[in-house]
Order: C-alpha cells, then structure tokens, then sequence
C-alpha cells in the first residue's frame, strides 16, 4: 500500500514522481499518473518507485481562503490515488510561507532536498512558485543543475477538448454531471453523515436521508434533482437526490437529501457516499405539498430509467 508518512523514508529517495495539486484526479491528471507509473515500472530493476506529490490544503485553498469548490478534498484524493498503483504518496502542508517562496527555492526546499528525485513528471502547464511564475522552462534548467530529468507529458484533449479541472467546475455549477464525469473519467461523488431532518420527506410519502458534508470547500453541485447511486456498508442503492432550499415549504437553508428506492434500513448516523450520474431538472416552488409529491413519483420513475440505462450501458 502506499506510503503516506511525512517523514520520507529512504526507500522513496531516487524515485521517479509527479508533482501536483491534482484536484479532481480527472483524465488529464490520470495521463500524467499514469506516464509517471510506467517510467518508474520499466526501472524496476534500479528499484524505481512511482511517486506523486501533492498537497494539504491546496495553494489555492491558501491563496483564496474563501475557496468553496474543491472537486476531492485531501481524504477522496488519498482514495482514489491508492487505486491507481502508485508505490508512495508526499504530502506537502502548504501554507503562507510556502506561498511566498520563489520558484527554485520551492523546487529545492520541497522537492530536491526531501526527495532527490531521479525522475520529475509534470504537465505541459506546470506552474509553482511565488505568484505561478515557475514553469516547465525553468525546471529543464534545474533538472540540468541539480542532474534529474525532466519528462514533461504533453496537454491531454477528450472529445476534442483539452481536459482541466475549472472546465469541470464549470460543469458540475451548471448541474451538467454527465459533462463532468466524462472529463473527469469517473462519477463525481460526494460523501457525508445522515443526519436529522424535518421529516417533510416522510409526510408527503417519501422518506429522505438528509446528508451534511464534512468538509466546506467540496464542490456541491447547482440546485436540483438528481439521479444518484447511494453506496452503504458496501452495497450500491438507487436514489433521486434533491439539493436546494426547499422552496415549497419556504426553505431558507440549502440541504441535501435523497430518497432512496428499495432501501428500509434505518440510516440515522451513517457514513454514505453518494455517487451523481445525471441532473434530471432545476428545483423549483410547487403550489402545494400534494403537486410536489406528484413530481417526485415522477422523478423516481426518471431517476430509475436513467440508472437502469446507465448499468445497461456501462
């Protein structure tokens, strides 16, 4: 398994690594990850390790402290990094002074004198350093003087579109989940508690979940419903989940809730995470709870044509 120890041990020294914030792990990142892996694969015999370099909090998250739109916070990103193969992990506590570092200084602080990497793989757009001024051209002059190559992974395109993590943040504000999960090249997900509700679900005939997300910079996306899987104890449920203030009952308070279908356990107090596939429309005001009930039998029946089709197809 990966090794995710502050503290670098020996082993990790001379290994081939990326470097990045890697927010949302989309395809984009994955070609680096993934060219990082297969250089480090073919060193074996030298005892290569694959690495990738990441931090907590992001710069961003430093530089805009107000920063509300995260795709993975730090827990998803280490998840879904320990799937792809890779031999360690680094993590970098970024904070204000890092921020103030010129670009070979960070180069040297963070990474060279850690690390001594043998290998360093980044994007074509690689940007650090004190306000992004370091890029790919001054690393190929460090990798001269500090003697580590340099592999720089040109810019990756799906469906004829570079692929980048504004693109998909983009996307998933404008509730176009199936946009974003093709450019991220897996279902955006988003994890939270069930906590206690106002039980308006159960009055009009269907139970919700209600689920508070831990962390306050993870991107939620545009108010409405949608078609969802719900992952508990390991198992994959149906739902249609709503996001939103609840306008018809005069709802002040932005909440997410969902409605599983053929699901009876009592979840109060679970760890879920819910796993969005398609926005089937805009929450709006109904005239009356018995109107908005209506609408939900018809987005239940939606939300299962839609997920149906979906495993069919996957």
């Amino acid at each position: 398994s990966p090794v995710t120890d502050r503290k670098i041990k020996e082993a990790v020294r001379h290994s081939v690594i990326t470097i990045g914030s890697f927010d949302g792990i989309h395809r984009g990142h994955q070609a680096v990850i993934a060219k990082t892996i297969a250089i480090a694969q073919a060193g074996r015999r030298e005892g290569s390790l694959a690495g990738v370099v990441t931090f907590d909090p992001t710069p961003q998250q430093v530089i805009h402290p107000d920063f509300h739109y995260i795709l993975t916070p730090f827990a998803e990103k280490r998840e879904i990094l320990r799937e792809m193969g890779l031999d360690f992990l680094y993590l970098i506590r970024f904070n204000k002074a890092m921020q103030m570092l010129v670009p070979k200084e960070f180069v040297q602080s963070q990474i060279l004198a850690p690390l001594q990497p043998a290998k360093l793989v980044v994007g074509y757009d690689h940007r650090f350093g004190k306000g992004g001024k370091g890029n790919v051209g001054l690393l190929k002059a460090l990798s001269k003087e500090f003697n580590f190559e340099l592999i720089v992974v040109p810019e990756f395109q799906f469906e004829g579109e570079p692929v980048k993590s504004t693109r998909i943040r983009e996307r998933l504000l404008l509730g176009d989940v199936r946009t974003a999960n093709r450019l991220l090249g897996w279902n955006y997900t988003i994890y939270g508690r069930v906590t206690k509700g106002l039980g308006i679900g159960k009055v009009l005939g269907f139970p919700t979940v209600n689920l508070k997300v831990k962390e306050k910079e993870k991107l939620i996306p545009a108010d409405g419903v949608y078609a969802v899987f719900v992952w508990d104890k390991g198992k994959k449920y149906w739902a249609a989940m709503n996001i939103g203030q609840r306008p018809t009952f005069g709802g002040e308070t932005r909440t997410i809730e969902a409605t599983l279908i053929n699901h009876c356990r009592d979840l109060y107090g679970a760890q879920l995470k819910i796993e969005l596939i398609e926005r089937i429309r805009p929450e709006r005001k109904f005239a009356d709870p018995a109107s908005l009930a209506q609408q939900i039998r018809k987005d239940i029946e939606r939300v299962k044509e839609i997920l149906e089709k979906y495993l069919t197809q996957s």
